[in-house]
């Protein structure tokens, strides 16, 4: 993978309930264009551990030296990795994560607003819910397009049509995209408006 261009990584945590069961999902593009789909889980964590376990794993995954660009929407993970916020918690996985940095030539932390209509940092997160309810997607073969691609290209699309307040969101239950909108501030819905992911959601809540 190497280039003059950096691995650019989107990596995104979810846990339902905090703590329960978790998931960690990574979207890596090579500079050549080609990507890969990472995700795992775990049977008992928390949503900040899934933040840091997504990280720690896509670099894991890239060969040593690589210039890396790392996206995610967790202030959490970044802010610590950028501004020294202190490390009360999970100073295992810090440490974990600090040797993975150390093995790249250049690794830069980005912030990126979660649920703003970014097509990659949705693919994290959707992973990142599949996993955590028990459906990890695995990996794409290195070099192998996602065949999500093009559905990529139609949210890129769809996300200039979006009236105020709504997002292009990946379904907790089913996996598909679908647009929600935040109602009464509230965060937007995790679940799409098909009946049996409706039903999941509702009987979860109650």
């Amino acid at each position: 993978m190497a280039s003059s261009k950096p691995i650019l990584v989107y990596a995104d945590g979810s846990c339902l309930g905090n703590p329960g069961p978790g998931g960690w999902g990574t979207v890596i593009i090579a500079p050549d264009g080609s990507e890969i789909e990472l995700s795992g889980a775990e049977a008992h964590t928390t949503n900040n551990r899934m933040e840091i376990t997504a990280a720690l794993e896509a670099l894991r995954h890239l060969d040593p030296q690589s210039d890396v660009v790392l996206r995610t929407d967790s202030q959490y993970l970044v802010k610590t990795m950028n501004d020294g916020w202190r490390r009360r918690e999970n100073r295992d996985l810090w440490e974990e994560l600090d040797a993975a940095v150390r093995r790249h030539r250049a690794v830069k932390f980005e912030w990126v607003r979660g649920h703003a209509g970014d097509p990659l940092n949705e693919r994290a997160d959707g992973l990142a819910l599949r996993a955590a309810g028990g459906k990890p997607a695995g990996a794409l073969a290195a070099g192998r397009r996602s065949p999500r691609a093009s559905l990529d290209a139609q949210a890129v699309a769809l996300a200039s049509m979006l009236q105020p307040g709504e997002t292009i969101r990946v379904c907790a239950g089913c996996g598909r995209r679908f647009v929600a909108a935040a109602i009464s501030g509230n965060e937007p819905p995790r679940h799409c408006a098909l009946v049996d992911c409706q039903f999941k959601a509702r009987s979860a809540s109650r």
